[in-house]
């Protein structure tokens, strides 16, 4: 990456809002990424490494990683911070700034797509049928043009994909 493409602005972005005011007091010791149980799953994954890139201004790099969507919600990672960042709230920070520009979680995407072709995002098996027909339920019907429209309608269908980490 050049130095002409990091932007000290996204930063300043990101620490306006004031769940993410604390993203300057972490100094990347690694105790959050220590008790991260997805850090146990996925290497990759690691908070102060997405802070340290906030901090550069690696906006798109940020905002277009799948790694923001990851995390559990455990809040581990703030229990155990010696400077109290709020790391999961600075995520839900990235998350909505990331949807704001379009981005989304592979999974998510699939699922749309699953819509999209099918109206529905499961398919249904003949055995769940066959248990339907057997409790006088009424046959399911899908719609997928119906769920094609809303989805084109609310411009979900335009989302970019963050791909699989």
């Amino acid at each position: 990456m050049k130095l002409s493409e990091l932007g000290p602005e996204f930063k300043t972005e990101v620490m306006s809002h004031k769940e993410a005011e604390g993203l300057n007091l972490c100094f990347a010791c690694g105790t959050c990424t220590a008790g991260c149980p997805i850090h146990e799953i996925f290497y990759e994954y690691d908070p102060r490494k997405l802070a340290k890139m906030v901090k550069l201004g690696m906006r798109e790099e940020v905002l277009a990683s799948p790694y923001i969507w990851y995390c559990t919600t455990c809040r581990n990672c703030e229990q155990r911070c010696p400077q109290n960042v709020k790391f999961f709230d600075i995520l839900n920070v990235l998350k909505n700034m990331a949807a704001k520009e379009g981005y989304a979680p592979h999974s998510w995407i699939e699922q749309t797509k699953q819509i999209m072709k099918n109206g529905i995002i499961f398919s249904i098996t003949e055995e769940l049928k066959e248990k339907r027909r057997a409790l006088s339920l009424p046959a399911l019907k899908y719609n997928g043009e119906r769920a094609k429209k809303i989805l084109k309608l609310t411009g979900i269908d335009k989302v970019k994909d963050q791909g699989k980490a």
